[in-house]
């Protein structure tokens, strides 16, 4: 199969914007793959344990979200165009969660793959690790647990992690808005005009600028805040709950596409201070533990310089 005109023409341009460094390489033979990635996202450390866990080397293109790399033209036409051809609307409003399935899909986020076989693009974290581990044949998603995983990471896919996280980076207005959330409507709102004359530009940037003030809105006011982690907190009680008491992780002693999920997520608690609603749950502690010291979940967080959020007050 030889690359597409058109998805070496993305490449190329991609190339130019966010430079490129080849990660996991064992032998001389060249990625196909290429990640354009942020170090502390959430969605970003999952595709990249799913390619560490695959012993997969890839082409590793990071964007600074503060600096707004993820609203370069080039990188959001690329993304809308591949949200069109998936069948996903524009995401114009905000829950608090990252998933496509709840909200629709962002064209000025990461992660996203190419191909550069095949030119093929891919959105959604979700998707992208259930497609990267089909093509690699890691093994993540076994055909016993597929439905169960299915379930599983809809669930992790679902949770409140942007209020929780912005509030904790950025804080509060006076009115229970959000600095970020602000800032990035703004930041749309240039961008609708400075590139007035291309009508799928505008169709992004105009969603994604509603979806932030939807954000600002409604998710960072001290009750929204309050049921965003009454919301978090249940969710992990559950999970601690559907441990088995017999194996190491979620479905087996064989970590799988839900483990790597769960991992993300008690890491990032942690990292923004709500590690003691785990510590209070001895089995999820233990299955958080183990999960850390699995090399491709310290390869693709632990050990990746950035991927941790820079929060307010931090010491």
């Amino acid at each position: 199969m030889t690359r597409t005109t058109e998805g070496a023409r993305n490449l190329e341009a991609l190339a130019r914007l966010f430079p490129t460094t080849v990660c996991n390489a064992q032998t001389s033979e060249l990625p196909e793959i290429h990640l354009f990635h942020a170090p502390n996202s959430v969605c970003s450390q999952k595709v990249r344990i799913v390619l560490f866990e695959a012993d997969a080397p890839f082409y590793s293109h990071q964007l600074n979200v503060g600096k707004g790399d993820t609203y370069q033209p080039a990188y959001v036409r690329l993304r809308a165009e591949a949200c069109q051809a998936n069948g996903f609307g524009f995401a114009a409003d905000h829950r608090g969660s990252t998933s496509v399935t709840d909200m629709g899909c962002d064209a000025c986020v990461v992660p996203t793959v190419i191909d550069e076989v095949s030119g093929t693009v891919l959105i959604d974290s979700l998707r992208i690790c259930i497609a990267l581990d089909e093509q690699l044949g890691a093994g993540l998603r076994p055909d016993e647990f597929a439905s169960a995983i299915d379930h599983e990471i809809s669930i992790v896919d679902s949770l409140p992690n942007y209020p929780l996280l912005a509030s904790k980076m950025h804080g509060s207005t006076a009115d229970g808005g959000n600095s970020f959330a602000l800032g990035k409507a703004s930041r749309c709102e240039a961008l609708i005009a400075a590139h007035a004359d291309e009508p799928l530009l505008v169709a992004a940037y105009a969603a994604k600028r509603d979806k932030e003030l939807a954000a600002n809105d409604r998710l960072f006011t001290p009750a929204a805040l309050a049921q965003a982690e009454q919301d978090m907190r249940a969710a992990l009680e559950k999970l601690a709950d559907r441990l088995p008491p017999d194996q190491d992780f979620r479905f087996s002693d064989r970590m799988t596409l839900a483990d790597i999920f769960w991992a993300v997520e008690l890491i990032r608690n942690r990292d923004i201070g709500y590690g003691a609603w785990v510590d209070v749950l001895p089995r999820l502690a233990e299955y958080e533990a183990r999960l850390r010291a699995v090399p491709s979940v310290q390869q693709a967080i632990l050990e990746w310089a950035g991927a941790k959020p820079h929060l307010l007050h931090s010491t």
